[in-house]
Order: C-alpha cells, then sequence, then structure tokens
C-alpha cells in the first residue's frame, strides 16, 4: 500500500509559497498601477471654481454667464487638449448675496481643492485677502468695482472697471454732447458706489457738476422718490447705474416725473429685455457697452464661432454677460495650457497673456491685473442700439 501522507505533507507547502508569491507580485505591480493611474488622473484634472448668482434678483446675469461657460467648456471637450487635462467646473449660487460668497469660495477651496475661482457681482473684495493667503486665481468678471485689481499678484478682473467706463461716458457727454449739468442715480453698493465716484471725478475735472445724486436699493422696483428730487434739480443729463430687470422701472419712472434730461447709462441698460420693458422711455440713451457687443456679425472668427454655438445651443442670440462667461473660461484654459495647473504656474500663465483675439475681441492682461479690450458708446433709438455720433 502506498503511504500518502509524505506527498499530503510536502505538496501543499509548495502550493502555498506559490500563492504567497503570486499574491506579493500582484500587490506590488497591481495596486502601484491602480494608484498610479488613479493619481495620474487626478494630476489631469483642472477644478475651476464658479461663484455666481444663479438664484434671485441677478440671476440674468448669473445664468447668462453660466451659458457662455458651458459653451466653452463643450468647446474644450472637442479638442484633443481635454484627453490630457480633464476640466472640472463647480458650480455655486449665492443667490445675489454677498454674504455667502465667502462661505462658496472656502468650500471650492478646501473640499473641491479648485486652484482658480471665478468670481461674479457682489462681495468679491472680500475674496481679494483670502486669494493672496490661499495662493489662489481669483478671476473677478462682471465686477467692474473700483478696488479689484492691483492689491495683490492673484486677483484678475475680466470685465469693464468702473474706472475705465464711467469716465469714457463722462468724457463723452461733456466733450461730445456738451451737457454741463448732469444727475447721477444710482445701486447703493460697491458697483454702482464705484460708477458715481469715478463718473464724479472724471465730469467735474472736465468742468461739469454733479447737482443731484440719489441711491436706491438692489431689490427697489419703486424710484419716484428720488426721480421727483432730480426733477427738481434739473439737470441736463441723468447718469443712470444698475442692473437687474428693475432698471427699466428707472427711466420710465424719470419721464413720468417730468424728466427731460437725456438719459446716460452703463451696458447693463443694453439687455434686450430691459429695452422691451422700459420703451420709449430709454429712446435717446447712451450707455457704453464692450465693442464686440455692437455687432455681432463683425469681429474676431472667436466671436462668431461662439454666437453660433450658442444659438444652436440655446436657440437666442447671446447678448453681452455670455461672452464675458465663455472667454473667462477660455482664458484660465489658454494660462493652463501655457503653465500647468498649478495655482503659480496658472497665475504666471495668465499673466503672460498678450494680444489674443478671443470671443470680446483682442484681449491683454495688464500689470495690475485687469484685461483690457475695447469700449465704446453707443445709443437707443427705437429699441435698437446705434453708433453714437
Amino acid at each position: 500500500m502506498y503511504n500518502f501522507k509524505p506527498y499530503l505533507r510536502t505538496r501543499p507547502n509548495k502550493l502555498w509559497v506559490i500563492s504567497i508569491a503570486i499574491a506579493t507580485l500582484i500587490s506590488t505591480f497591481g495596486l502601484s498601477y491602480v494608484f498610479g493611474r488613479h493619481q495620474k488622473t487626478a494630476a489631469n484634472n483642472f477644478c475651476v471654481g464658479v461663484i455666481l448668482p444663479l438664484t434671485g434678483n441677478s440671476a440674468y446675469i448669473g445664468q447668462s454667464i453660466k451659458n457662455g461657460m458651458d459653451i466653452a467648456r463643450t468647446d474644450y471637450a472637442k479638442q484633443p487638449a481635454s484627453k490630457q487635462l480633464n476640466l472640472e467646473l463647480e458650480y455655486s449660487d449665492t443667490g445675489g448675496d454677498a454674504a455667502r460668497v465667502v462661505t462658496a469660495y472656502q468650500s471650492l477651496v478646501n473640499i473641491k481643492n479648485c486652484p482658480s475661482i471665478i468670481a461674479v457681482q457682489e462681495g468679491v473684495k472680500a475674496l481679494i485677502p483670502l486669494a493672496e493667503k490661499d495662493k489662489r486665481v481669483l478671476l473677478a468678471t462682471s465686477v467692474p468695482d473700483n478696488g479689484i485689481t492691483g492689491q495683490n499678484p492673484w486677483v484678475f478682473r475680466f470685465f469693464v472697471s468702473a474706472e475705465s467706463d464711467a469716465s469714457t461716458m463722462a468724457e463723452y457727454a461733456f466733450n461730445k454732447l456738451n451737457l454741463r449739468k448732469a444727475a447721477i442715480i444710482y445701486v447703493n453698493n460697491s458697483t454702482g458706489i464705484s460708477y458715481r465716484d469715478s463718473f464724479t471725478q472724471k465730469f467735474t475735472e472736465l468742468g461739469g457738476n454733479i447737482i443731484e445724486a440719489q441711491a436706491f436699493n438692489p431689490d427697489d422696483v419703486d424710484f419716484r422718490t428720488q426721480a421727483w428730487k432730480i426733477k427738481q434739480a434739473a439737470p441736463d443729463a441723468v447718469y443712470i447705474v444698475g442692473y437687474g430687470k428693475s432698471i427699466a422701472n428707472i427711466p420710465i419712472q424719470l419721464r413720468e416725473a417730468g424728466v427731460t434730461a437725456t438719459f446716460l447709462s452703463m451696458g447693463t441698460i443694453s439687455q434686450p429685455e430691459i429695452l422691451q420693458a422700459a420703451g420709449e422711455a430709454v429712446n435717446g440713451l447712451y450707455y457704453t457697452t464692450a465693442e464686440f457687443a455692437t455687432d455681432l456679425n463683425a469681429g474676431t472668427p472667436e466671436l462668431k464661432q461662439f454666437v453660433d454655438s450658442y444659438r444652436s445651443r440655446f436657440r437666442k442670440t447671446p447678448v453681452f454677460f455670455e461672452f464675458f462667461g465663455y472667454d473667462s473660461l477660455r482664458l484660465l484654459l489658454l494660462a493652463a495650457k501655457r503653465g500647468g495647473t498649478e495655482p503659480e504656474k496658472l497665475r504666471e500663465g495668465l499673466s503672460a497673456i498678450a494680444n489674443i483675439p478671443l470671443a470680446v475681441g483682442t484681449v491683454s492682461v495688464g500689470q495690475d491685473g485687469n484685461i483690457h479690450f475695447p469700449i465704446v458708446v453707443r445709443k437707443i433709438v427705437d429699441g435698437k442700439w446705434t453708433p453714437a455720433p
């Protein structure tokens, strides 16, 4: 009879050794491969946090900007570069409440670990020292307030500044329209105050007088008290500063109060829904705007491409804020392509951009962080813009 005990005792030991060796190889190379792939994927992700109002009185601005960014993301996904750099957009709705901006920023930086933040409208100033402390690129758009850029190298602005916008309007009013007595009605927040101060400074420097200034709250719809006071002052020009759909009520109520002065304003008043609501009250109004917004059939090939893509997706024509959403994201992607997604490299890449054709026109980044593009004056005639004389 054969004795199987030696065989049984020896055979399992050999199998055990082989099994241990195979398991070791798998754990060493297999897991390193898995973790290596995970690390590579994480390194190739580019998170862009976006803080904007998607609800509230300014929701149409936030939604317009978001629509532009969504088109930019779709366009980017079609490019070969998207295979090497995966774009992640993280939107955070503030509801137009400036107090929610810091909380949104902290979540995007500390939880999502986004190296760059695009911030829209109110509350951006509170992020300026945080961006420097956290070493995060902060790109402000639809934020014209004075005092945004020039404080530290991490902050950029891609929008008209109150200083340049209001100064352009003041110079045109004084030199071209021969207006000498102006009243200002403005939204009582950092944006409105920046425009009020910049217009006042330039207009008085030229020799004009500001004879009345009236403020209103962002959610106001009744401006009859301010209109009556402006009527009593008898200006020959009224500079209207605000945004949101309720801004259409201002020229209406000024005319109803008997104000016959020439109306001046900013680009926000040229939105189709505002022009439609204001009707005859804005006929003859002059406003400043970016050059691209006056003729969508002209401009750069990038503008035409964006307009075509936007019309195809949303079944309507982009007006103003959509372009800044589109190009804001494209600027950051261009900076990431040039320098990388690490915050310092991203900042350097954005700072180096010069004479780049985008949808808004040819842009350059100034030493102070302002991103420059052409500004013009236009006039509303019968509900449509025309070139100003």
